[in-house]
């Protein structure tokens, strides 16, 4: 005979185990709270259409619910502390006679475990003594009836209860350990060898596994070596963290992108990387003491490359060495070499060592690695372009979730053709011996004849005056090559004026240096000088209309022969004020 009060109670029960409240559980069913309150204090029985449907809710046969047993399964649960699959239903119908009887091994259930992690299986039943938990390891027998007692539930902290570290073929009870480790109060434990030692005949993988119990039953987590297993902060859980050999991404980065008072991509980079790793330092400092505040590059093809930092001069020896870091190059590398340098690039990224590299994405910029996913299989990465693709996907869901994901970074299109790791730092000289590094390099790159294709210095203005004064050639060129042309020389202007911008500020921030030494007066002159160049520039600049904003069929309208001149007799003065800059930055070098 069906006891509506028995069945109230296990209805409330059974509910309670599976985390839902009576509303949630009415919703479910497409009836009323008030018609699940009256089930579970005993007023009334579900309705014969309802049954079904609360049976799959509730994990439990009609049977069972309608005619409740003395000894009920609450919840089964086929685990290997990773994955889990609900076999409550299957072993309630192992019970016979209020007694339940099985060996747990691999084709107990209908579902099964593919690892070769340990495996168990965690129980919560009732008796009419109280409601217990157990647990069965595979290939062990387990008997519950009437009289069995097992654990109670803790209301407090979780308790470990069983802890084992190897695999299913091999391994060892390491529950000493862990008591032995809680009196530290750590917040994780951490898989390893030192930790808990490794069997010296296991072959296989070593995973920790721990059970704890708390105040709903028994759990179980597990987790590879060198995975963390971590206590929630009021201690009475425990979740499983990711190795960082899985992922491992370097939050914080800021953007990058052109427009930012940052436009040499190799400075913006290694900006981002040296921050990321703790280093104090700006744009500005980066520009000057490499010497790449005082570049200029122009090749008479007329090429994007010509704003490259590193494309004719070596301004990155003087940087790195300038903070006292190493920098390992990674250049042209075949796939075979890729493999190993992949290794590296992620380690130094678990080591905040963010590498710099050019063409990761859409185009030959500098860029830098800021993180992974897959083991690796998915670099990503901030560069000059991020802004584009932002803007375009900002109201794609798809897009939105993965950014969840990658921290807010894209993925990295290209394998770079060149790479920097940047090692340890070590001895930074003085901002003093920056200084005059950086002034003998602004002496030497600008009477540098050129490198290659590539003009430097004072060459540099006068090829770039005359490409502009060579009116034939706009005459016969082509729209394309004219409107490319036009790309180049406002990309190859933005460059200039960033970089004798940077030049600025840095002499006025080095004034403080000198104090009261012989070069001080001729060290403000020069800054007072570079302050008139960038002044010049930015405001010619500023009034150039970026092509990339308009058609290029109208190229020639915005571009036309006067405004060629303007731009040449600019060139000129510059190239004059910074000959006059020789004698000064010669009067700071000899004192």
């Amino acid at each position: 005979m069906i006891n509506s009060e028995q069945v109230g109670k296990r209805i409330a029960r059974l509910r309670k185990e599976k985390h839902m409240s009576q509303e949630q559980l009415a919703e479910q069913l497409n009836v009323s709270a008030q018609a699940v309150s009256k089930w579970e204090t005993g007023k009334s029985l579900p309705e014969t259409s309802s049954l079904p449907l609360l049976s799959s809710l509730l994990g439990h046969s009609i049977d069972s619910i309608l005619l409740p047993q003395k000894l009920v399964v609450l919840s089964a649960v086929y685990t290997d502390g990773q994955a889990a699959y609900d076999v409550t239903h299957f072993v309630n119908q192992l019970i016979v006679g209020n007694r339940l009887n099985l060996v747990v091994n691999k084709s107990t259930f209908p579902e099964s475990i593919k690892s070769d992690r340990l495996k168990l299986l965690l129980l919560k039943y009732e008796t009419p003594s109280g409601v217990y938990a157990t647990y069965v390891l595979n290939d062990d027998p387990l008997t519950i009836d009437l009289h069995s007692t097992g654990y109670a539930s803790s209301p407090s902290e979780l308790d470990i209860i069983f802890a084992a570290y190897g695999n299913e073929q091999a391994n060892r009870n390491v529950l000493n350990k862990i008591k032995h480790y809680e009196f530290f109060q750590w917040k994780q434990l951490t898989a390893s060898h030192k930790l808990f030692p490794s069997l010296i005949d296991n072959k296989g993988n070593d995973y920790l596994l721990l059970l704890y119990l708390n105040e709903e039953g028994i759990h179980a987590v597990s987790c590879a070596e060198g995975e963390q297993i971590h206590y929630t902060p009021d201690r009475t859980r425990l979740f499983r963290t990711e190795s960082p050999h899985e992922h491992f991404i370097v939050e914080g980065v800021g953007r990058l992108g052109f427009g930012r008072e940052m436009d040499c991509s190799w400075a913006g980079a290694l900006l981002l990387a040296l921050t990321a790793r703790g280093v104090d330092t700006t744009y500005e400092q980066i520009m000057g003491v490499s010497g790449a505040c005082w570049r200029i590059a122009f090749t008479a093809m007329w090429d994007y490359s010509s704003t490259d930092a590193l494309v004719a001069y070596n301004y990155s020896d003087p940087a790195f060495n300038a903070y006292g870091l190493t920098a390992i190059w990674a250049n042209n590398l075949n796939p075979e070499e890729r493999k190993l340098e992949k290794h590296n690039i992620l380690e130094s990224i678990r080591n905040h060592q963010l590498p710099i590299a050019i063409n990761l994405r859409v185009a030959p910029e500098w860029g830098v690695i800021t993180g992974y996913l897959d083991g690796g299989g998915t670099l990503l990465c901030r560069s000059y372009f991020d802004d584009e693709t932002f803007e375009k996907l900002r109201n794609d869901p798809e897009f939105l979730e993965y950014m969840k994901v990658s921290k807010g970074y894209l993925n990295v299109d290209n394998w770079p053709y060149m790479l920097v790791r940047i090692g340890n730092q070590e001895h930074i000289p003085s901002a003093l011996d920056n200084l005059y590094a950086s002034l003998s390099f602004r002496v030497d790159s600008m009477n540098t004849a050129g490198n290659g294709d590539y003009s430097l210095g004072y060459r540099a203005f006068e090829v770039w005056q005359d490409g502009l004064l060579d009116d034939a050639w706009y005459k016969n060129a082509s729209d394309k090559d004219f409107a490319r042309r036009l790309g180049v020389n406002h990309f190859c202007m933005m460059g200039l004026t960033d970089a004798r911008r940077s030049a600025a500020a840095y002499l006025q921030e080095s004034l403080p240096l000198l104090g009261n030494r012989p070069g001080y007066t001729a060290l403000s002159e020069l800054a007072e000088l570079y302050a008139q160049i960038a002044a010049l520039l930015a405001g010619y600049y500023n009034c150039m209309t970026d092509p990339a904003s308009v058609n290029s069929d109208i190229s020639r309208q915005l571009w036309t022969r006067g405004q060629r001149e303007q731009q040449a007799k600019l060139l000129q003065t510059v190239a004059a004020l910074e000959l006059r800059g020789e004698a000064l930055t010669q009067a700071v070098l000899q004192h």
